[in-house]
């Protein structure tokens, strides 16, 4: 099936009106990918899309948007294992496997022997333990899954009903479930896959528990693949999304294992049950390996939305709706681009702020991290918990603003936002455990509440060391002994025009915010709430205390620039459009104070401000998009493209449909009419008789 010839070109075309968008840019889009994209990532990037595009015949996703469940795990299978092929060959690393993952959004079979498996084993395993199941899980000798959540269980993982009892007669662990509550469910990598797990379970030791630790557990054989002797494993079936993984279920039948199984880094049971932990291994360090997991999340999370943001404003600039509408009237009266309507601009151009926002939080991250880690390795654990809180903070922050994000963008597509060529809908359902996986974000916001709490009791207590952390600080500065001071801070005395002017006092007043909702919810709390009622406020104060590092990230990453850059002046109207909508969609927690509120008339000003910045930035939506960086081959999108051939790619798209094809196509369209269509066409009685 082809496109006919003959038919008029359009006018104007969609290639064009984006290029004319492309020339309103202020800056050198080259130079803004550099500065925006940390030079890590746009490596590994060139390398691996070099990579992938050099074997279409095994990487191209052109064809998977018609494909069946049992036909994306195929494939996602036949990509996984060229790639392992080519990390044995030394053409791609291990890190660079998990950038091709996802260049090509394809969470395979083996993706979490790669990210949990492996790691677990690296971080809790002894050195003989290594040798028995790291080196061959390396070599992919062996494949394994990392078995925690339970159909009961995900979150509480003190709750896990899983045991591992030692076996004093034998010197062996007997792993059991003793319910259907108990069953593991969700594991990645285990519905067909994995050879081994990590099973967390509760440690038993003559009749004393020890909490939840990890053990190895062999599912399968290693020759044939099939169960062995106590394990029933399978999988989950169709999902959301993620369905090219086998996330799977396990019941263990007093399955008995090795003594040594036990992972026993951090805590040893020797021959006859005596329990210790070993001298010299301080188990925090497993602390600072979780938080790097989380450092990863938001790493990629700024690329998930750029993928989002990329084909929704690129779409938006060159579908056109409605003439005469808009405020700026177009050329011959042609339609206006959506782009130019202010409820799409407020949809999208706030994200795309978000957007970039992500980008220098996650290269600031970083580096927050790499020092955070050099104090741990010089014996100093005490920035871990500030650490771990602002990790919990932005994986939450960042995963929720870039999965609502895609939804965002999704909608802001119109009617062809709902077609899988739009490249967005698969794409949110894979996205989408990133607001559970690696802690479900309600939770994970109590943790960065709790934190921020006992620091706001630690002044109140005067500690002298409270609150003086890279991103506690602003509570010692706004909150004098822990407590709202009487007087208003000089940023609140400020116009919104005035704020608009100062990064500086941008920052006061998020901060000022953040201490705020901390304060009165340590009043609160001291004065008998409970913990279960405090739970949305500790969500607000997270979301306040993470906005506010996300500004300071960003402001500090803009700050890096020459003086006098070209790229400084689009940068900072992001920075100041972030900072309005923060106040616009929060305008109630400054509001309500007792001491330096917003005044009710400041808040048509934010609106007003945030609505004149939106269309400036406007102006530069594409170029600012392209200096993303994300390439057609990830966007995998008929809308997004860049070249701006968004119709003809469509109706080219549409036309690959098996069901369109002139062979097996046509078999299944006469099947179907000599089945369905003709006897209705046909029928003498279309009535027919009822069953009854």
């Amino acid at each position: 099936m082809q496109i006919p010839k003959g038919l008029e070109p359009m006018t104007p075309s969609t290639a064009d009106t984006l290029q004319a968008e492309r020339s309103k840019a202020g800056f050198s889009v080259a130079e803004m990918n550099e500065f925006i994209v940390d030079a890590e990532m746009r490596q590994q990037l060139a390398k691996v899309e070099a990579v992938l595009a050099a074997e279409p015949e095994t990487f191209s996703q052109r064809d998977t948007y018609f494909m069946g469940r049992t036909e994306k795990m195929e494939h996602a299978l036949k990509m996984g294992r060229r790639l392992i092929e080519l990390m044995k060959a030394g053409r791609l690393t291990s890190d660079e496997i998990s950038v091709a993952d996802m260049v090509l959004d394809v969470n395979g079979p083996f993706g979490l022997h790669r990210a949990m498996f492996i790691p677990t084993l690296q971080q809790q395993a002894t050195a003989a333990q290594q040798e028995r199941f790291l080196k061959p899980a390396l070599d992919y000798r062996i494949l394994g899954c990392y078995a925690q959540t339970e159909i009961g269980h995900g979150s509480n993982v003190q709750g896990l009903e899983t045991t591992c009892t030692y076996v004093a007669e034998t010197d062996e662990f007997e792993v059991h479930t003793p319910n259907i509550r108990a069953c593991k469910w969700w594991i990645g990598s285990l519905g067909v896959t994995a050879t081994h797990a990590v099973v967390m379970a509760q440690l038993v030791v003559a009749g004393r528990a020890h909490g939840p630790h990890a053990v190895v557990v062999p599912l399968r054989s290693e020759r044939d693949h099939a169960p062995l002797a106590g394990v029933t494993v399978g999988d989950l079936g169709p999902k959301f999304g993620f369905n090219a993984m086998d996330n799977g279920f396990l019941l263990l039948d007093r399955v008995r294992v090795p003594r040594d199984n036990l992972l026993q880094r951090y805590i040893t049971v020797a021959r006859g049950g005596a329990v210790s932990r070993p001298a010299g291994v301080d188990p925090k360090v497993a602390y600072g390996t979780m938080v790097y997991v989380r450092t990863q999340i938001v790493r990629n999370m700024s690329q998930t939305l750029a993928r989002a943001t990329t084909t929704a404003v690129r779409y938006a600039a060159v579908r056109r709706q409605f003439a005469g509408k808009a405020d700026r009237r177009q050329a011959g009266g042609a339609e206006s681009p959506v782009l130019d309507y202010a409820m799409v601009q407020f949809r999208l151009v706030p994200l795309l702020a978000q957007n970039y926002a992500m980008f220098a939080t996650s290269q600031a991250f970083a580096a927050h991290y790499a020092e955070s880690m050099g104090e741990l390795a010089r014996g100093n654990f005490a920035p871990l918990k500030e650490l771990h809180a602002t990790a919990c903070g932005l994986k939450r922050w960042t995963s929720d603003v870039a999965i609502r994000g895609i939804d965002t963008c999704r909608h802001a597509c119109g009617g062809h936002g709902f077609s899988q060529f739009s490249g967005l809908n698969e794409f949110y359902g894979n996205q989408y455990p990133n607001v559970i996986w690696e802690g479900d974000n309600y939770v994970l916001s109590q943790q960065t509440a709790r934190f921020l709490l006992k620091q706001v009791a630690a002044l109140r207590a005067g500690a002298p060391d409270a609150a003086a952390g890279a991103t506690t600080g602003y509570l010692r500065a706004h909150l004098p002994q822990g407590r709202l001071p009487r007087a208003a801070p000089p940023c609140m005395r400020l116009s919104v025009e005035e704020m608009a002017r100062d990064p500086q006092a941008q920052l006061q007043v998020l901060a000022f915010r953040a201490a705020a909702q901390a304060a009165e919810l340590a009043d609160r709390m001291q004065g008998g709430q409970t913990h279960n009622r405090s739970l949305v406020a500790m969500q607000r104060l997270c979301d306040a205390h993470s906005d506010y590092v996300v500004a300071t990230y960003f402001q500090q990453h803009v700050r890096t620039l020459a003086p006098r850059s070209p790229l400084a002046p689009v940068l900072q109207q992001l920075a100041t459009l972030l900072f309005l909508y923060v106040l616009e969609q929060n305008a109630a927690d400054l509001l309500r104070l007792r001491v330096g509120a917003l005044q009710p008339a400041q808040i048509a000003e934010i609106e007003h401000a945030l609505a004149a910045l939106i269309e400036q930035v406007r102006e530069q939506a594409v170029p600012l998009v392209d200096a993303l960086g994300v390439s057609d081959m990830r966007l995998n999108s008929a809308l997004g493209r860049a070249d701006g051939r968004v119709y003809e790619s469509y109706l080219e798209w549409a036309m690959r449909d098996p069901l369109n094809s002139d062979d097996a196509g046509a078999r299944i369209r006469k099947l179907w009419f000599d089945k369905y269509y003709a006897p209705v066409l046909h029928a003498k009685d279309n009535a027919g008789q009822a069953r009854l």
